[in-house]
């Protein structure tokens, strides 16, 4: 597909594979052009379309069996989802073919319940928007490289018009959660450095940035043109740690001037040797970006810097 929209859809649906029965209360015919029929049919022909390049045996691509995997994916039962996610992740890890019939089974099974499951928006969508017998057409055309009853025009125009509105949704709805989750930490990490700036100890800079002497150094002082060779620990103001070269064992060495803003200023405070510990309101952190799970955006940090060397 040429489609921007629909070839990140189908990356996403098919995310799993690069890195028992559902009922068939859905599994009625529907009349031949109607809009479920026409949905149905091209989302199976283009499940199998992007099938092409994997190293699946034909007994894993078993259509019957991916097609009761979409009806399982229909139920949006999020365990079943997430197993069948694993299963084929192994499967492609290992890069072994099914042994047997009813192994390559279960993976043509997990497989369709993987394809329509692992999209984010799954909760949008009906079971009723979909004709599994007509999925099961389509995907039987396309794996057998058959004439399609739509082609690829009309295939990307019914599945743009119908999955588009709902991942748009779906990104607004999670924009506006991250803006609201964002503005609860902005505001405890606010409150947090306000009662460590009265501790004492804590020196409070012109831009908010605070730090508090552990071991004072006898070095040089680094620049932001410095290389530097450091070991510290990062963890949220509740005390998680998101990042640590003190746990893996293994200083890490960067340009002063390519770290977040609180680095930036506070690294050149210290002497070689010297180990402070910096808290870091959001805006000289990450802002309103989310760069890990371990993140979350508007997040206030606190690090433990230990400088070892002034790389020359």
């Amino acid at each position: 597909m040429k489609n921007t929209f629909l070839n990140s859809l189908y990356c996403l649906a098919f995310m799993a594979l690069t890195v028992a029965c559902g009922d068939t209360q859905n599994s009625q015919n529907s009349a031949e052009g109607s809009s479920v029929y026409n949905l149905s049919y091209a989302y199976g022909a283009q499940m199998a379309l992007s099938l092409r390049q994997s190293d699946l045996t034909d007994d894993e691509r078993n259509a019957d069996k991916l097609v009761e995997g979409v009806q399982k994916a229909l139920e949006k039962d999020s365990l079943a989802i997430d197993l069948a996610n694993q299963l084929i992740q192994m499967r492609v890890s290992s890069k072994k073919p099914s042994e047997t019939t009813e192994q390559a089974n279960d993976i043509a099974y997990n497989l369709g319940v993987v394809m329509l499951g692992r999209l984010p928006f799954i909760e949008a969508i009906e079971a009723s928007d979909f004709d599994v017998n007509a999925i099961k057409e389509g995907y039987v055309a396309a794996t057998a490289s058959d004439s399609l009853k739509l082609s690829n025009t009309e295939m990307d125009s019914v599945l743009q018009a119908y999955f588009e509105p709902k991942g748009k949704a779906y990104s607004e709805k999670m924009q506006a959660k991250q803006q609201a989750d964002a503005a609860i930490f902005i505001e405890q990490g606010a409150n947090f450095l306000a009662e460590n700036a009265t501790k004492e100890g804590i020196v409070t800079t012109e831009s908010g940035l605070q730090y508090e002497i552990i071991k004072e150094g006898s070095g040089p002082k680094p620049t932001l043109e410095s290389q530097v060779k450091t070991h510290y620990h990062g963890t949220l103001i509740d005390g998680s740690v998101f990042d640590s070269s003190v746990d893996r064992g293994e200083p890490a060495t960067f340009g002063v001037g390519q770290v977040i803003k609180g680095w930036q200023e506070g690294i050149p405070l210290m002497s070689v040797g010297a180990k402070y510990r910096f808290y870091i309101p959001n805006n000289l952190a990450y802002g309103m970006q989310a760069p890990s799970p371990k993140i979350p955006a508007g997040s206030a940090l606190i690090f433990d810097v230990e400088l070892i060397e002034i790389v020359q």
